[in-house]
């Protein structure tokens, strides 16, 4: 089932509560999208809030605009609850209490994988898209909804993450098309956003991000990089695990590694594990094995068990990828 962003509009059109479901460990395109799909509802006068259980990662801070809530009670009634840039329970953990009370149930994103444990009333998914931010933006036009600032600045940041700063294979021209229609709204500023997603870096961050690196581990004659953040390793630096990014990004850049992956642990029986392929291994075939998903270049898994365990079940399944 894929259904027609005409149609998806046209039940949005007639929805007057939602709750909107980002992904747990939640990116650039997960918040944008997500926020921006909010604002643009809200415009059309429907109680609609984003539905988190997380801190929101420093650097995404601003794209919060006063559309998130952790409280799953919030709303009265909920007409709709909609998962955004993901599919399936295990990517909304937490929140699953609160995903229930929707009484129609739907999926917009953009990821070939995913686990298909719910029984959606509508699901959209557009693997060859860039981003889910690109998907939310046809929406809003669909929706007959001016594209705000803040809408702008929202729909811009989840293009510009999920590409790589328009550097992945993934961008495509309509990727482009749609950014330059933001630069007609009036305001808006690609260099300002770009500087508060890639440029606030606190010292502890940047000192973790050290740590990290100085300790990496490489298999397959340099094939494969891996990193780990621990809970002992983030008191030693005073920072938080949403500081984490952009470390899997500097991974990537050495020299020959072709599959980047970071474990982030965050407590002694859950591990968030984040992988990256710089040209032919399927990083998302190798997440979905462990109940993950995501892009062939870019995916992730959660899994419940403490680090060493994670490492030894995962590490050989990325040998046996990059090796392919």
């Amino acid at each position: 089932m894929n259904d027609s962003l005409n149609s998806i509009s046209s039940l949005l059109k007639t929805m007057d509560s939602i709750l909107i479901f980002p992904h747990i460990n939640m990116d650039g395109d997960a918040m944008g999208s997500s926020t921006a799909l909010c604002l643009a509802l809200r415009k059309m006068g429907k109680k609609t809030f984003v539905m988190l259980n997380e801190p929101i990662p420093k650097n995404l801070d601003f794209l919060e605009c006063g559309c998130s809530t952790y409280d799953e009670n919030i709303l009265d009634d909920v007409q709709l609850s909609l998962q955004i840039d993901s599919c399936g329970m295990n990517r909304i953990y937490g929140r699953e209490v609160a995903w229930e009370r929707g009484r129609i149930k739907g999926c917009i994103d953009h990821h070939a994988s995913g686990i298909n444990d719910i029984k959606y009333n509508f699901y959209r998914t557009e693997p060859k898209t860039a981003a889910t931010g690109e998907i939310i933006y046809k929406i809003i036009k669909l929706l007959g909804v001016e594209i705000s600032l803040e809408i702008a600045n929202c729909i811009f940041a989840a293009i510009t993450t999920d590409t790589g700063n328009f550097q992945h294979t993934n961008t495509t021209r309509n990727t482009h098309e749609i950014v330059a229609e933001l630069y007609d709204v009036e305001g808006f500023d690609s260099k300002t956003i770009s500087a508060l997603i890639y440029d606030r870096q606190s010292k502890e961050a940047i000192k973790m991000e050290s740590d990290v690196l100085a300790n990496l581990e490489f298999y397959s004659e340099g094939k494969i990089a891996t990193g780990e953040i621990t809970q002992e390793l983030l008191k030693k630096n005073g920072c938080s695990m949403n500081e984490s990014e952009g470390i899997i990004q500097r991974i990537m850049s050495i020299d020959g590694v072709e599959v980047g992956c970071l474990f982030k642990e965050k407590d002694q029986k859950v591990i968030m594990v984040s992988l990256r392929s710089k040209h032919h291994t399927n990083t998302a075939a190798v997440a979905a094995k462990f109940g993950g998903g995501g892009h062939l270049r870019a995916s992730g898994c959660t899994m419940n068990m403490n680090l060493q365990e994670a490492k030894e079940k995962i590490i050989p399944q990325l040998i046996i990828a990059v090796e392919k």
